[in-house]
């Protein structure tokens, strides 16, 4: 978390987050997918991640939800 420019406080990866919710698919599913631990993938997502690395996830997060 850090603060964005009007002072509230931003979440890193908050795409993410929304998508793993808004389509039901649980954070150990998607790190299974990955191939790393649920715990690996928290630390990774506290930390903005590049552009290439959120599509690859919400590409992921959309095919396991169907």
């Amino acid at each position: 978390m850090f603060r964005n420019k009007k002072g509230g406080i931003k979440i890193a990866n908050e795409i993410i987050f929304t998508e793993l919710k808004f389509r039901k698919v649980s954070a150990e599913d998607l790190s299974e997918t990955l191939g790393i631990t649920k715990q690996t993938l928290m630390q990774l997502l506290r930390f903005e991640v590049d552009e290439q690395e959120q599509i690859k996830m919400l590409w992921l997060i959309n095919n396991l939800s169907q």
